[in-house]
């Protein structure tokens, strides 16, 4: 057998077989399926090495006699097999869990076999998806090596926006209607969004003698600071505020900005996020209501993305609509110096410094 397979042992050319019977990669046309993904050349050569049992985790380095342990270089005190890596490391699943964060609905598997049989199923109706999974796949076995080799790893809120920025290209346009069904939330506290992506919380604060302020905040993929704005009035209903406040950014939108990929906007309100989310289409995000389609800014960007966010998530933005209901302002990045102390010191405290992990 030796004769055939030069620089392979006995025991490493058994585990592969027994791999390849319990998968059937061969047999369900597993490279076919591979190749239909079109993913990039270094993520499919990953995945290629996935189905020929040749990923170096540390299982497999253990049964060829080079590592003295099996278990998780990441900490998990469990073995680091292919299922490990690719379904149950706790570090691959934090990465799932930002991107459901933020709306993209990656599904996490209970294992290999049931992982690859789903994501065949998936393609076949949203290769996007599948496209994003893979990916994060990948970035999470790189971040793995950064901490074998003594670097520090990439925090998972960037693994997934480099994940979501590779799948979003326009050579991958799999996520056309990505806008229109974003559900979910985030719940603890401000992330930027995907890489070069621009994110815009606004809030808005009304006391009972109809005194009124909205307020919003820019920033881009890694927190730093674009522009905020702060606006008194008067008024009387909150839901019919805080829908100003969203429609109140069309006037704060800069010609330069359309050059991000997407905008991801959020509010504190869920009435408001849900009423604008229920009015775009499903085919092309166009906006149904006249009141929205003729104030909104959903055709100023590619992709525009409404998300609900709790108010720990919302913190920057909320100040700039209480301070409103002293007085209006407007501060650029040109400007920042001048931003009150309190502002300043809570954006400074949000920003994530610049990392790139391709």
């Amino acid at each position: 057998m030796q004769n055939f397979c030069p620089g392979r042992t006995i025991s490493g050319l058994a585990f592969e077989k027994a791999l390849r019977r319990k998968f059937n990669l061969t047999d369900d046309g597993y490279y076919n399926w591979l190749k239909k993904l079109k993913l990039s050349k270094k993520m499919e050569m990953f995945w290629w090495r996935l189905g020929n049992a040749s990923i170096p985790t540390n299982l497999y380095l253990k049964n060829r006699k080079l590592l003295d342990i099996d278990s998780c270089a990441r900490g998990c005190n469990t073995v680091e097999n292919y299922e490990h890596i690719i379904v149950q490391c706790k570090y691959m699943v934090e990465i799932i869990n930002q991107l459901v964060n933020w709306g993209i609905p990656i599904p996490i598997f209970n294992s290999l076999d049931h992982c690859l049989k789903e994501l065949k199923k998936i393609s076949a109706k949203n290769l996007g998806i599948v496209q994003i999974y893979c990916t994060i796949a990948y970035f999470s076995w790189k971040n793995r090596n950064e901490i074998k080799h003594g670097k520090t790893a990439f925090p998972s809120y960037l693994v997934a926006s480099n994940a979501l920025s590779v799948a979003i290209t326009k050579t991958s346009p799999f996520l056309s209607n990505w806008s229109t069904n974003i559900l979910r939330e985030s719940q603890a506290s401000w992330f930027p969004p995907p890489k070069e992506w621009m994110k815009i919380n606004i809030d808005a604060s009304l006391t009972s003698s109809g005194l009124a302020g909205i307020g919003g905040v820019f920033r881009d993929c890694n927190g730093r600071f674009i522009l905020a704005f702060r606006k008194k009035m008067m008024h009387w209903d909150i839901a019919q505020l805080e829908m100003g406040a969203v429609l109140s950014v069309k006037d704060y939108v800069k010609s330069w900005m359309r050059d991000y990929k997407g905008v991801i906007l959020e509010s504190d309100n869920m009435n408001v996020i849900n009423y604008i989310q229920k009015s775009l289409k499903q085919n092309k995000g166009t906006v149904i209501f006249k009141l929205v389609s003729d104030s909104l800014f959903v055709n100023d960007f590619n992709k525009v993305v409404f998300v609900h966010a709790y108010r720990d998530c919302n913190k920057a933005a909320n100040l700039c609509a209480t301070m409103a209901l002293d007085d209006s302002f407007y501060f650029d990045s040109f400007s920042f110096d001048d931003i009150p102390p309190l502002m300043a010191k809570l954006i400074k405290e949000e920003y994530h410094p610049i990392h790139d992990c391709n």
